[in-house]
């Protein structure tokens, strides 16, 4: 199961395609350094369990190069990459010696079997036409025993069941009357997809990759009494209040993705 949210875009666009790309050069405008130790971030644990030898690292959708700075400062040779320039230009500001490119993930600048690490941190779902092209393109580079570390938003429990109202509310967004109304003037478009975990895990099986588990980091619960409920749930189900989920994955010997 998917469900794709829509938000407020204050900047011109031509259309969901485009949008995108002018939304995260304008979100990292401006910005004037990068954060040196993020092992208090919610996914290090994850990453650190992961990276248990050296190896060279890609991220895809690098933002300002934080991360690439972060474990380059471990020893790690990394590559960031992204389409967004204006990230890119505050990491290279910031830090001359980190190696930024700027990019396409579905189409990267990159020989096959290159990397032995690739990080993915909420990126993939911000593609209106589904995350399957660029996980396609991580497999390609990615070497034969080495490791994809992707994450994107989870559709947990909480949020299904109250998948009818968020649906009701989006609906009531798009309408342009209402928008007037409520003094909206900027497009409600497509900003991300968030998945089930059973339905991520599919997409990256489909996609070349076998799935080794999939981990929660950070909550989308706001409430005294559904976090209440989630200390007794979410031992049950590990995923039940996730704000996103990271999947650890090794690509299958045999290339079965879709849409070859």
């Amino acid at each position: 199961m998917r469900y794709a949210e829509f938000d407020y875009i204050e900047i011109g666009a031509i259309n969901d395609k485009t949008i995108m790309a002018r939304v995260w050069d304008n979100h990292w405008r401006g910005r004037k350094e990068l954060k040196r130790d993020l092992s208090d971030e919610p996914l290090w644990p994850t990453i650190a369990e992961e990276l248990k030898k050296p190896g060279i690292v890609l991220e895809a959708g690098c933002g300002t190069g934080q991360w690439v700075q972060f474990l380059g400062s471990l020893e790690y040779t990394v590559i960031g990459l992204d389409y967004a320039y204006s990230g890119l230009a505050v990491g290279r500001s910031c830090n001359p010696e980190l190696t930024l490119v700027q990019g396409d993930f579905k189409k990267m600048p990159f020989k096959p079997e290159s990397f032995d690490y690739i990080v993915s941190f909420g990126a993939i779902e911000h593609d209106i036409d589904g995350p399957e092209e660029a996980l396609k393109e991580f497999r390609r580079v990615l070497k034969g025993d080495g490791c994809l570390m992707c994450s994107v938003p989870c559709l947990n429990f909480y949020r299904t069941i109250s998948l009818p109202l968020l649906v009701l509310k989006r609906w009531l967004k798009c309408r342009k009357t209402l928008r007037y109304l409520w003094g909206k003037k900027a497009p409600f478009v497509f900003y991300e997809y968030m998945w089930s975990p059973g339905e991520y895990k599919s997409i990256l099986e489909n996609c070349g990759f076998r799935v080794l588990d999939i981990k929660g980091y950070g909550s989308s619960l706001k409430s005294r009494i559904g976090k209440s409920f989630d200390l007794v749930y979410g031992k049950i189900n590990r995923l039940s209040s996730c704000h996103m989920m990271m999947a650890i994955c090794q690509k299958t010997k045999k290339d079965n993705s879709i849409d070859k």
